[in-house]
């Protein structure tokens, strides 16, 4: 009985064993189901659904060839309510060398190349704003290899602009990103405590002056010339300047004396040299102006005298009194200059009158004499 169950179970043994070399020769033959999840290389960029997905992934940061840190991380709905997002712009619009992932590799070195190479993208939209800056100084430093000067994006932040005028002080933010040492002097200024005060638009902001995407070098002679133009456009209006009781002469003024007309000669005859005459922001400051009352004003009585020596070094005391302010000599205003003025209109046309009389009187007696003499 014992030797029957012993061949059983070696029997038993032996199906088992021969059941799970079967299964295995299966196993072994039976085809591997293949991957279906695509390789990276593969991953075409179709939408902003597969960018936001990845960047919206906080602290992402890529470490340029320079060292610098390239932020990568968008905040989407800070994207969603900007001009762009908000008008339903996608990213590959701007962004149109990214196809696939992973992207391209970059060829700016710094951010001032990332920052360059991605303005770029602009000029799809925004061509007659592209073209004009192309002329401007910013653009002319960079030519020169000055990489800090300004391109589209340090004004226009690409994923969060808004209007770049709203509030308007907001454009004095923009300019101080690169010239921080000239706003602060333009917001202590008559012009920047009214702009950043009370938001006041009849004061001249940064871009009034100095151009939008077409900015000049502001010191050039053909910009320093055409200075009293540009303070001209608001001080010339009368209906702005009623509302400060701001004399609005100025100009005619400063153009009728000898300073004025030899800057204006100039400007006509040799815009690409400055004359040796005070413009406008000789006397009054450029972006520090403060209003002709203050302590600090360049042109109160006061200070004038030394406003005055920059070009006339030996003026005494009283040399600044010849200086009408601006002002068309009138009986309240400048009375003394006024009435000899007065005098000499009266004066000068009366002695022409006289003399003409007095000739026009002995030519004719002679003429008569003559006439008289020769009938005898």
């Amino acid at each position: 009985m014992a030797r029957r169950l012993t061949r059983f179970g070696s029997f038993a043994v032996l199906v088992l064993l021969l059941i799970l070399g079967w299964a295995s020769t299966r196993v072994a033959a039976a085809p591997r189901v293949q991957e279906t999840t695509p390789t990276p290389e593969s991953i075409p960029i179709k939408g902003d659904r597969q960018c936001k997905e990845c960047h919206s992934a906080p602290d992402q940061i890529m470490t340029l060839p320079s060292g610098e840190s390239l932020y990568l991380t968008i905040d989407v709905e800070g994207y969603a309510a900007s001009a762009h997002g908000s008008q339903g712009y996608t990213c590959i619009q701007c962004h149109t060398t990214i196809t696939e992932y992973p992207h391209v590799s970059l060829t700016a070195q710094n951010l001032r190349q990332v920052a360059a190479e991605q303005s770029q993208s602009c000029k799809a939209c925004h061509a007659p704003q592209f073209e004009k800056q192309l002329d401007s100084a910013h653009q002319k430093f960079r030519d020169e290899g000055n990489e800090n000067a300004a391109v589209c994006s340090d004004c226009h932040n690409p994923h969060y602009t808004q209007p770049p005028n709203e509030p308007r002080s907001k454009i004095i933010t923009t300019c101080a990103r690169c010239h921080s040492r000239i706003a602060a002097e333009y917001r202590a200024s008559v012009h920047g405590e009214a702009l950043v005060s009370a938001e006041n638009t009849d004061v001249p902001a940064c871009v009034d002056c100095h151009g939008v995407h077409n900015i000049p070098d502001p010191r050039t002679a053909e910009f320093l010339l055409r200075s009293p133009q540009i303070c001209a456009e608001c001080h010339s209006d009368a209906e702005r300047m009623a509302k400060y009781d701001v004399n609005t002469e100025v100009i005619d003024t400063y153009v009728a004396d000898f300073h004025g007309t030899t800057v204006t000669l100039f400007e006509q005859q040799s815009p690409d040299q400055l004359p040796n005459k005070p413009l406008c922001i000789d006397c009054h400051g450029v972006h520090n102006i403060k209003v002709v009352t203050d302590a600090e004003s360049t042109v109160i009585k006061q200070n004038l005298l030394a406003t005055c020596q920059q070009c006339h070094p030996d003026a005494t005391a009283n040399f600044p009194e010849a200086w009408l302010s601006h002002y068309t000599p009138s009986p309240t205003r400048n009375a003394l200059v006024y009435f000899v003025d007065l005098f000499y209109q009266i004066l000068i046309p009366a002695t022409l009158v006289g003399i003409t009389v007095f000739v026009a009187s002995d030519v004719g007696r002679r003429i008569v004499g003559w006439i008289k003499g020769g009938r005898k």
